[in-house]
Parts: C-alpha cells; structure tokens; sequence
C-alpha cells in the first residue's frame, strides 16, 4: 500500500509542478501558487465530504504548520521551475525534501529492514542521477535558482513531517487546514507585493483558458499527491512514503522533454532505471 500510494503521490506532485512551472511563466510565481490553492482547497473540502475529517487540536495545529510550509514550499518551487532549467531545480529540490523525513523517521527509532534501508540509498541516488545533466552546453542553475530550490525543499520536508504528525483517525481534516492556511499566507504575500508595487495589479487575472487549464490541473495534482502521501504514510513508514514521493522529478522530466524539448542525458535515464529497481527492492522488503 505505502508503495503503490507513494508513488502515485510522486506521479500526482510531478504533473502538478510541471504544469505550475508553465503557469508561472505567464504570471507571477505567489500568484500561480494562490489560484493552485485556492482550487486545491476546494477539491479538499469536496473529498473531505467523502472520506471524512476529524479537526482534533492536534490535527488544526499539524495542518497550520503544514499550511506555512507549503506556502513556502509551492512559492519557491514554482519560481525556481520557472527560472529554471526544470531538469536541475526540481531534482534538486526532491532530493532535500526526502533526506530530511528520513532522518527524522530513523532518529525517532523507526525500523527499516535491509532491503528497505538499500531501496531508500538507491532511490536518492536515482534522483541524484536524475538531476545530473553534463556537457559544456547545459544551462546551469542560476544562484536564485538553487536559493529557491533549497527553500522548496525544506518546505516540502516541512510538509510531509507535519502531515504525518496528524492523528491517523483525522481523514482529510490536517489537508483542508494547511489548503486554507497556505491559501491566507499566499494571499497575504500578494497584499505585502501589492503595497510595495501598487501601480501592479494585485494578483494577475486569468487571461485565457490555457492558463486556467494550468492552474486548475496544478491544484488538481497538488491535492491528489497530498492524500495519496497521507494514504501512504498511515499505511507505512514515513521515509519510505517521503522517498519515493522525492520520485516525482522523474514525471516532471519527462513532462519537460516531450513538451519543451529538454533533453534527458543518458546520466538521468541511468536514474530512472535505478529508481525502478529500487521500487522493486522495496517491494520485496
């Protein structure tokens, strides 16, 4: 179950940061990150009808923290996909996101077995893999890139050790407290943009339905990656859901090469390969 569900969050993050990164190249990155919460907050209360909530004070509080972290975390993986190149930054980012769950998992006195704990190595150097292009003509990360980068990641590891402090018995409660906490923050962002810059609009408008397509499919992924991590993460351990969700730049890649024709060095097809294998082990373990 922690697999299966670890991975589809993966493929959910990777379609939702691909599409965010397209959006923020046509609007401001706060503002792509509030119309994607705003949707996503939406669809949580919509699910949270279905599957249930329970708001305990543990819960509010795990969903507040979790709400600022992605604020955090959205808005500066968005700016950074956008500056690119989207081959760097993201894998970049996945790679801090995992390492920091994992450590804490591990510190807490979490038991990996043997296979799980060389899945684990496998699939961090995969993403390593993934994000390594070389050649003299690669475009290389600017440092606002990789500050933006460095921010996304510890925001997303913000975001998924908060979520798995939520009670078990919680349903969708802890996502539709960090959906409408995130979304007051990012608002709030605009506001503060908005007084230093008044001649600018303060939040740009949906000008066609390609960018609204964007942004609806951005929050639609963000969600969907957010419950499929919760579902992974009560069913197993917390660094194995948190790895193999820092899969999601494999999607984002390959988004990247068929419809901006970035190209995948053999480097990062070698990670690819690993990662599957590295699922496989997991499996096993």
């Amino acid at each position: 179950m922690t697999i299966v569900f670890g991975l589809l969050s993966a493929f959910s993050y990777g379609y939702a940061d691909f599409v965010g990164a397209l959006a923020a190249k046509r609007i401001r990155a706060v503002a792509a990150t509030t119309y994607s919460f705003t949707v996503g907050l939406v669809l949580a209360i919509v699910f949270s009808l279905f599957i249930g909530a329970e708001y305990s004070a543990q819960t509010i509080q795990a969903g507040a923290l979790a709400g600022i972290a992605a604020a955090v975390a959205l808005s500066c993986l968005y700016a950074g996909l956008a500056i690119g190149p989207i081959s760097i930054v993201s894998p970049l980012t996945a790679v801090i996101s995992a390492i920091i769950p994992v450590l804490v998992d591990v510190a807490s006195g979490q038991e990996l077995s043997n296979f799980v704990v060389i899945a684990v190595v496998l699939i961090l150097i995969a993403v390593v893999l993934v994000g390594f292009v070389p050649g003299q003509n690669v475009k290389l990360p600017s440092p606002l890139a990789l500050a933006y980068s460095v921010g996304a990641g510890l925001g997303f590891s913000g975001i998924f050790l908060f979520l798995d402090s939520a009670a078990a018995d919680s349903g969708l409660a802890v996502l539709v407290v960090m959906k409408a906490v995130g979304l007051v923050l990012l608002i709030g962002g605009l506001f503060v943009l908005w007084l230093r810059a008044p001649k600018k609009a303060f939040i740009e408008r949906i000008a066609d339905y390609k960018l609204a397509g964007l942004l609806l499919l951005a929050g639609l992924g963000d969600v969907l990656g957010n419950v499929t991590f919760l579902v992974a993460t009560r069913s197993g351990a917390l660094a194995v859901a948190a790895v193999l969700t820092a899969l999601y730049p494999v999607g984002t890649i390959l988004l990247a090469r068929v419809f901006l024709k970035e190209r995948i060095a053999l480097s990062q097809g070698a990670g690819i390969v690993l990662a599957l294998g590295a699922c496989a082990l997991l499996a096993i373990g």
